[in-house]
């Protein structure tokens, strides 16, 4: 039974051209589980990261953008919960066992171009039960989690999180450093939990 885990969100902007520098890290952090948005995997595509396995979900067009993946440990018991893959929303998910029972923990990727409505991610939160932890880049800012400025999809996903009684765990420190110096670094990669159930 984990007692403690040690888990990470990783913006990779392709998952196959960062492997070694997160080989590094998973093992200088000893990491847990590594929520991995923007893998860019296609279905031919694999990696392999010694005593960890991989888990990961793609476009629904099959092309190099998008997607996400779970990097956790080998000696973790662990099982698949579920891949959701929409064009404004993917997702990789497993359940694990902690010290009070069955969690999932899902990595997330939100497309920016799309506007999703709170519905569309209420209907994502139901499919992973009772007691999860879902992160990753949600290309959505809201003041509530320590953004900038609050957009409609930042707005949208704060309206689903009220009705379903779920909070964020984030830093508060900016995510997203634009190479464009006219653009203001700003904070869209956290994670939303339901938090009865999760201590």
């Amino acid at each position: 039974m984990t007692t403690q885990l040690h888990i990470v969100l990783w913006n990779a902007n392709g998952l196959a051209r960062h492997i070694d520098e997160i080989k590094t890290y998973l093992r200088l952090q000893n990491v847990d589980i590594m929520l991995i948005s923007e893998s860019h995997f296609i279905t031919k595509g694999s990696i392999h990261i010694p005593n960890y396995s991989i888990c990961d979900m793609q476009h629904p067009d099959g092309t190099a953008h998008g997607g996400t993946a779970i990097v956790i440990k080998n000696n973790m018991k662990h099982h698949l919960h579920g891949r959701y893959n929409r064009e404004h929303l993917q997702a990789t998910s497993f359940t694990i066992d902690d010290w009070i029972g069955p969690l999932t923990i899902a990595a997330v990727y939100c497309l920016p171009k799309h506007v999703i409505k709170a519905d569309q991610f209420l209907s994502f939160y139901v499919t992973l039960g009772q007691r999860f932890l879902a992160g990753g880049d949600y290309n959505a800012k809201h003041c509530h989690w320590d953004s900038r400025l609050t957009t409609p999809k930042g707005r949208e996903l704060f309206s689903a999180m009220q009705t379903a009684n779920l909070t964020h765990v984030s830093t508060g420190e900016p995510t997203y450093w634009p190479s464009d110096r006219r653009k203001v670094p700003d904070l869209i990669d956290f994670a939303v939990r339901e938090y009865q159930n999760l201590s």
